[in-house]
């Protein structure tokens, strides 16, 4: 007896058992490359090539993960076709193969990783001082918009987005491109003034996800054809004062979780005035804390989680997360590397280590502040208005600001937050002073395990904190 006598659906077991997780799992908070995701170890592809039985049964598992590599962003928003009736899919090697063998309904997972960005015909706006609570904070925005400016992205990719969706149904969708191609895919203002402090492109993730498939956008389009053909491109460039082009692929499915994976900004460190740079992100275009048309918050209710990655990211950057927080539930944040970047001396030439540290630090004082105040959140309906702290700000001050930058009130949502977790907890003597300032500050934050606050509902009472110990 052999084992190509067994019956498809054990062999589908047999092979499901031989493959492992997939490396977007739990390599999303990795330094981002466009090799981040390649696994030398791939049995189900060796399974595949043995016979076309044995093919047949492992092509759903092994297209389970989709992984789509490109060389250049003009792949994914140039024109599909000439003709008005051409299906933009058929043009799309790997969307054709998916459909063809019929392992669409398969897929979980679905990457795109761009590695080069080309330019495109885009605007580039002087960025105007960025609000912010903090007068030091202030003072540094306004020496940074000196030599700072915007990109903006004003293209419609919709018809991408909705012949992706009229094809897979992934849990998951993860772009791992540069800043500059992520907000042309978005179509959305990146911050690029300060992009030649730090050599080389470096590669940022985003990636939305949910739990399951039972709820999904209303409205969703269901004819592939349709669908595909329902917003070809227009790749044109619009100034900001026109219409914006808003992006469907927040809406297109509920999204639940968000991730923002900035790598690392250790060259910025450089400078001698590191703490006036900014690194190029499309941060404050997912926050809506942008120039208007692109002042409306791209995060959607429906998104209660956020993780947010990157390798010392400097108080300028980071603070804009912290004070623009949107309303959820839980947050991730990872600022120190799990890999050796440390230790690479190209990488550390002429940054002294210590800054790094210092601004590490002073990023978790600015979290904590704003994790165990005791302000009581705003009452609104309205969860999508940007986050801010302004305990000290002059309302009639605030209000004429807000007319003139027309952008929403800063609205505190830290108080909404249920849960709080550091991938840094490594360093004990950071994460046991942490510790120390949930126990004492009598909030209702607890430890649940090492790395992880949480926080009940104001509802059902404040818990005991007496006991907190990790």
């Amino acid at each position: 007896m052999t084992i190509d006598v067994l019956p498809p659906e054990l062999l589908r077991q047999i092979f499901d058992s031989c493959d492992g997780a997939a490396p977007s799992n739990d390599r999303l908070n990795h330094q981002p490359d466009s090799d981040m995701l390649r696994d030398p170890n791939c049995p189900l592809k060796c399974i595949s090539l043995v016979s076309r039985r044995w093919r047949a049964i492992a092509l759903p598992l092994l297209f389970r993960h989709v992984v789509w590599t490109l060389e250049r962003c003009d792949q994914l928003v140039a024109k599909p076709g000439e003709s008005e009736h051409s299906d933009p899919l058929n043009n799309i090697p790997i969307l054709v193969f998916l459909s063809t063998n019929g392992l669409a309904r398969h897929v979980n997972s679905f990457t795109m990783i761009v590695s080069h960005s080309l330019d495109s015909m885009v605007k580039s706006l002087p960025r105007k001082q960025a609000r912010s609570d903090s007068p030091f904070l202030e003072a540094q925005a306004h020496e940074s918009s000196m030599a700072s400016s915007a990109t903006v992205y004003n293209e419609d990719n919709n018809w991408l987005w909705h012949m992706l969706f009229s094809l897979v149904d992934p849990l998951r969708l993860t772009i791992i491109a540069s800043p500059q191609t992520l907000a042309r895919l978005l179509s959305c203002m990146v911050f690029v003034g300060d992009a030649d402090f730090s050599s080389g492109e470096r590669l940022h993730i985003l990636s939305l996800s949910r739990t399951s498939r039972s709820n999904n956008a209303p409205g969703q389009l269901s004819d592939p054809k349709a669908s595909s053909q329902a917003t070809l491109p227009t790749a044109r460039s619009c100034p900001g004062e026109q219409k914006r082009a808003r992006t469907a692929l927040f809406t297109i499915r509920p999204w639940t979780h968000l991730l923002l994976n900035e790598n690392s900004s250790i060259q910025v460190y450089r400078s001698y005035h590191y703490f006036d740079r900014v690194p190029p992100s499309v941060l404050s275009s997912l926050l809506g804390w942008e120039e208007a048309p692109f002042n409306v918050i791209m995060i959607p209710p429906t998104v209660t989680s956020i993780s947010y990655i990157a390798i010392f990211p400097l108080m300028t950057q980071f603070s804009m997360l912290v004070y623009h927080l949107p309303r959820i539930e839980h947050l991730h944040l990872q600022l120190v590397p799990r890999n050796d970047i440390l230790l690479d001396k190209q990488e550390m030439a002429h940054v002294q280590a210590s800054d790094l540290w210092l601004e590490r630090n002073s990023c978790y004082e600015l979290v904590m502040r704003h994790l165990l105040s005791k302000r009581h959140p705003v009452t609104s309906d309205d969860s999508h208005d940007v986050d801010g702290d302004d305990d000290d700000a002059d309302s009639d001050h605030h209000d004429e600001d807000d007319m003139t930058n027309q952008r929403p009130r800063p609205r505190n949502h830290w108080l909404f937050l249920r849960k709080f977790e550091t991938g840094d907890f490594a360093d004990l003597e950071a994460w046991e002073n942490a510790v120390q300032l949930v126990q004492m500050s009598q909030t209702g934050w607890r430890v649940e395990r090492e790395g992880i606050f949480v926080k009940e509902p104001v509802s059902t009472g404040v818990p005991d904190v007496g006991n907190m110990n990790p």
